[in-house]
């Protein structure tokens, strides 16, 4: 008795006005194309977020190779090495620590020709996740790290 009004699939297939209404497209192209829609939107400002930290590593980079610039041609730590790193450092937005390693100073804390050198910068970066209205952003510090080693371009001639 229910199998005549059932369909031929029997007796636990759907009445046939709901298989009417599975069976029928009209409209379906808009949904899919909808949610095609948000997943690439949502996937492009996922990359864009993304490309904020190695435009920041870029410039951390970059602050580098100037500072390590500056110290080849100086033969020093000098002050106008700090000086092109603090500049550098407004410019930028960045604030990170700048250390000079693995050097070895004759007098006067002056680095002699062809003697290397390392530079290293570190700073965290913070990745915001998400802004809550009503509470602190929620972040990620990533650490950057930059160290580059560099070679004195002066000569100092030695008192003897």
């Amino acid at each position: 008795m229910n199998s005549r009004h059932r369909g031929i699939r029997g007796r636990f297939s759907p009445p046939l006005s709901f298989q009417k209404l599975l069976s029928d497209k009209k409209g379906s192209s808009y949904f899919d194309l909808i949610i095609k829609t948000l997943v690439v939107l949502s996937l492009m400002v996922t990359v864009m977020s993304f490309l904020s930290v190695f435009t920041t590593y870029l410039n951390l980079n970059h602050v580098c190779r100037r500072v390590v610039r500056v110290v080849e041609l100086e033969g020093q730590v000098s002050d106008r090495a700090y000086d092109v790193f603090y500049r550098l450092k407004q410019q930028t937005g960045l604030s990170p620590e700048m250390t000079v390693e693995n050097v070895s100073y004759c007098e006067d804390q002056k680095i002699q020709l062809r003697d290397t050198f390392t530079v290293t910068m570190t700073y965290s970066y913070p990745f915001t996740i998400f802004t809550p209205s009503f509470a602190p952003p929620v972040e990620i510090r990533i650490p950057m790290k930059v160290s580059i080693t560099g070679m004195s371009e002066k000569y100092w001639k030695l008192a003897e």
